[in-house]
């Protein structure tokens, strides 16, 4: 929940919720989003409720395997309605502001599985996001937003969503609150199938108002016992 530079969290935390002050996020609800960073499954669409985060994918225990000062490795549970269980594996770059993400899905169940990596990251606004110049630009979830050339505002007014299938491989934001710039490199898989047919996405909430920038592995169908790994990278460039 906390990406911590020069004193200054970049992550957007639902400080009202940590402190028992509110239930939820109207976005899914009365899920409790504590804000910071996420791993989800996709599609949406396949989820026992596409209009409610579930619980048992998001607000459970995962357990530690192992960790040192630079690196800690997780695993979440089973998933009750996908069979799936997630990992990760976050690294310190050492000697400059880097993390190094590694993200895994393992088939627990006993049928093949097909789903794909969602990686969310909980951002404060305002600010703007920077799309690759290559890739075409869809909304997800209307009304559509005009981009600024590569770049796409957030305030948190409203919600909407636009995403895009990019080969390159990135995506980055930069709150005006910022002196730095938040990139997200990550394998692109451009030419596999994704949900939605994108690998960035970017969301605009609102009440409470934050944005999230969202890159997404593509789908893989894993038999009983098979793992996936998809390796990302967040830079913090001045």
């Amino acid at each position: 929940m906390e990406l911590n530079l020069a004193g200054q969290n970049c992550f957007w935390i639902n400080e009202p919720l940590l402190r028992g002050e509110i239930g939820g996020d109207p976005a899914f609800g009365s899920w409790k989003n504590w804000g910071g960073y996420k791993t989800w499954l996709a599609p949406q669409s396949r989820w026992p409720d596409p209009n409610a985060q579930s619980e048992a994918m998001d607000n459970v225990e995962w357990d530690v395997l192992s960790h040192s000062e630079a690196e800690i490795e997780l695993r979440g549970p089973i998933i009750p309605w996908s069979g799936l269980r997630l990992g990760r594996r976050l690294s310190l770059a050492a000697d400059e502001p880097k993390v190094r993400a590694r993200e895994s899905m393992t088939n627990a169940g006993a049928e093949p599985q097909t789903w794909a990596v969602w990686a969310v990251a909980q951002f404060p606004v305002p600010g703007w996001a920077v799309y690759p110049a290559e890739g075409a630009r869809r909304a997800l979830a209307p009304p559509a937003r005009s981009f600024d050339g590569d770049r796409l505002r957030f305030v948190g007014d409203s919600k909407w969503k636009t995403g895009a299938l990019v080969s390159e491989g990135w995506g980055e934001y930069r709150a005006d609150s910022w002196r730095w710039t938040f990139r997200a490199a990550f394998a692109p898989h451009a030419s596999l199938p994704h949900p939605d047919d994108c690998n960035l996405e970017t969301w605009s909430n609102s009440a409470p108002g934050y944005m999230e920038l969202e890159w997404l592995g593509p789908l893989v169908t894993l038999e009983p016992g098979e793992s996936w790994e998809w390796g990302t990278e967040w830079a913090i460039a001045v």
